[in-house]
């Protein structure tokens, strides 16, 4: 008799944790979920910290690994999105993740892209875990106030289209 009871309790400690995980993932309109990693260089740095040693700006955190080819054109047309409003109030800043490349390969494939912005180590996903990525490229784009405004997936014209109207409207907002 308590043997029947067994299945029914994993159930709901399975769908528990799964209702918990869906609550754990930041939601738009939420703080950006802070995190300390290093630089490709291997300076240590927090998120808040770094935002303080930059001001306030819009934030566009960058999801990306090396063997991913769509986030080879996303980072090239973040790069040239960074250099167009850059003075405006914004940064890039790739995050690799998950990605078993090395610090020099690393480099050499940003240097080929053009691409100059910071780039932060998430070797163990743990970034990637705390902002839900479940796909690559992934955006997040984070207002001046250290809120997320968007989350975009992918490269392509529409995803592209969308970004930029959101962009263009954080950026004008003082």
């Amino acid at each position: 008799m308590k043997y029947r009871a067994i299945p029914i309790l994993i159930f709901l400690l399975v769908g528990l944790t799964l209702l918990s995980s869906v609550h754990a993932q930041p939601q738009i309109g939420e703080k950006a979920p802070g995190f300390i990693t290093s630089t490709l260089e291997g300076k240590r740095i927090a998120l808040k910290d770094y935002w303080k040693q930059q001001g306030r700006k819009v934030l566009v955190l960058s999801f990306f690994a090396t063997w991913c080819q769509p986030c080879k054109e996303d980072l090239k047309y973040l790069q040239k999105v960074q250099d167009q409003h850059g003075d405006k109030g914004l940064q890039v800043i790739a995050v690799l993740t998950q990605d078993t490349s090395k610090e020099d390969r690393v480099k050499n494939f940003m240097g080929e892209l053009g691409v100059t912005f910071s780039v932060l180590m998430d070797e163990y996903g743990i970034i990637g875990k705390r902002y839900a990525v479940t796909a690559l490229p992934c955006n997040f784009v984070v207002d001046k106030d250290g809120i997320l405004s968007a989350k975009y997936f992918g490269y392509g014209e529409d995803v592209k289209k969308r970004f930029e109207n959101q962009l263009m409207g954080l950026l004008l907002n003082p």
